[in-house]
């Protein structure tokens, strides 16, 4: 059995080159001797008119020229691509389509974007505060604040003081309540942790403790939550003629009749005044 030739595309090219001009030159006798038929039915025209006619008419062909040129360019490109290109055994295989993305799931995902960082602004901006309250937390506990407030009266005497007070019975003064907070705070978050993860499970730690402290701002426990008065009296006395002595009035912890604790600052210590 004789071997099937394959077809020639450049002869199959050349001939539908030529069929083309072939085509094309009749088309243009026709086109001509509708033209002569017409001009001579119209009798003579202006020389401009004229002239229009004949550069419209040049631009036309040229048009025409041109879209064919590449009309048969493209076609003779496509002819030696097929011809180049090897048989796929695949090329039978259905293959599988791939999902084009429209705007619609565009528009999803650029909102998926936002969330996310609109999400991790606020656990930063969280955090920051956090810190912040941690900080401020820090402060209060290692810095007493003796700045001049409604809670401060200041004389110049004991008289003085005593004239603008009322003197409790002695009882006991905590001086010292920054040193209970740290240890108050953490008997504070070990109860509440469990009652909160009971109360609210699935939360990071980190969310707990933020819970925790919260609370603990709040909470009557906290020691910074109960009302103290500090009253500082500046006395200028002599103390056997020679040292300048500052005494200064504590008040206990309720906040309400505060004892009377006096003790003389003197370069030889501290004493009672």
């Amino acid at each position: 059995m004789p071997k099937k030739m394959g077809t020639n595309s450049k002869a199959e090219a050349a001939r539908a080159k030529k069929a083309q001009t072939e085509s094309e030159k009749k088309e243009k006798e026709t086109r001509e001797k509708e033209e002569k038929y017409w001009k001579e039915a119209e009798g003579s025209k202006p020389k401009a008119a004229k002239k229009r006619e004949e550069e419209a008419e040049k631009k036309a062909e040229a048009a025409v020229r041109k879209a064919e040129i590449k009309r048969l360019a493209e076609l003779e490109e496509k002819e030696l691509e097929k011809a180049a290109k090897k048989p796929d055994k695949k090329a039978n295989r259905v293959s599988i389509p791939v999902p084009k993305v429209t705007e619609a799931e565009l528009q999803r995902r650029r909102e998926e974007e936002q969330i996310q960082i609109a999400k991790k602004n606020e656990e930063n901006k969280k955090k920051q505060n956090r810190m912040a309250d941690e900080e401020e937390y820090e402060k209060m506990i290692l810095v007493s604040n003796t700045n001049r407030d409604d809670s401060v009266i200041e004389a110049r005497s004991v008289e003085d003081a005593l004239a603008r007070m009322t003197v409790a019975d002695n009882l006991p003064a905590d001086r010292h309540p920054e040193k209970r907070l740290k240890a108050t705070f953490k008997a504070f978050e070990e109860a509440e942790l469990p009652l909160l993860k009971a109360e609210k499970p699935g939360l990071t730690h980190t969310q707990y403790k933020d819970l925790i402290w919260k609370a603990w701002k709040k909470s009557p426990d906290n020691p910074l939550n109960q009302h103290y008065i500090n009253i500082f009296i500046g006395v200028e006395l002599k103390i056997q003629g020679k040292t300048n002595t500052k005494c200064m009035l504590l008040s206990d912890r309720t906040g309400h009749r505060p004892a009377l604790s006096l003790y003389s600052l003197s370069s030889q210590g501290t004493q009672h005044c």
